[in-house]
């Protein structure tokens, strides 16, 4: 891919730190039963790995044609999503326009690998076609770019609004109180042990960091689509 080498094994480096701590927090939410997104932590393990062999082509781990299929599927099924959310019908994640995001995000990963596609088959490898600016409808990759750092801006304005580590909130936060231990009676022995473990429980994994995860895909995607102009 074009650009100085270093920024792209920098910003590689990045979605893949993003990518296992995306599949750390699948694994804590399963094992925990934490309340978490799973489909936009698997789809960000997913665009971790897809964006890191994008831009260092020794990193692909996917046959050719698997990551549009991938992409085409997250963008048909956000925007699935996002339209039962705009009905008025509960979804995970709870921010209003939450699924519109992944829309965009999945729909400008389907175009870094279409137009990559289109390159090679006109000659000449895709990466180096990327470089050369040779991408197929360079306007809609300029659009997407300036959505995706739309949206980065949005989303870092917000996140001295989002709930910081939960997990350090919830076992700073109150414990339940019994109602025999209310009523001055005695709970049964690891009552507190039992109610502070359900307690951390019902506490949603660091919408914070899960909001950084968001912003450092952002950047990176937005970063690849200029290459593509």
């Amino acid at each position: 891919m074009g650009g100085p080498s270093w920024l792209a094994w920098t910003f590689a480096s990045v979605v893949i730190v993003v990518a296992a701590y995306c599949l750390t927090r699948l694994l804590v939410s399963w094992r925990q039963h934490r309340p978490s997104d799973r489909r936009v932590d698997a789809v960000h393990v997913l665009m971790g790995v897809a964006m890191a062999g994008m831009l260092v082509p020794r990193l692909r781990v996917f046959w050719a044609g698997g990551w549009e299929v991938v992409f085409g599927i997250g963008t048909a099924w956000f925007a699935w999503l996002a339209i039962r959310e705009f009905r008025g019908r509960a979804t995970v994640g709870g921010r209003p326009g939450h699924h519109l995001q992944h829309v965009l995000a999945c729909g400008a990963m389907l175009y870094m690998f279409l137009a990559a596609a289109t390159v090679a088959k006109a000659g000449g490898s895709a990466m180096s076609g990327m470089a050369a600016g040779a991408a197929h409808a360079p306007t809609l990759a300029l659009v997407l770019a300036f959505a995706l750092f739309g949206y980065v801006i949005w989303t870092a304005d917000r996140l001295s609004s989002l709930a910081p580590v939960a997990a350090l909130a919830a076992r700073a936060a109150p414990v339940p109180v019994f109602a025999g231990t209310a009523a001055g009676g005695h709970g049964a022995p690891g009552d507190d042990g039992q109610a502070l473990a359900a307690h951390v429980r019902r506490v949603p994994l660091s919408p914070r960091l899960s909001a950084c995860c968001e912003i450092a895909m952002g950047v990176t995607m937005g970063y690849a689509l200029i290459l593509m102009l």
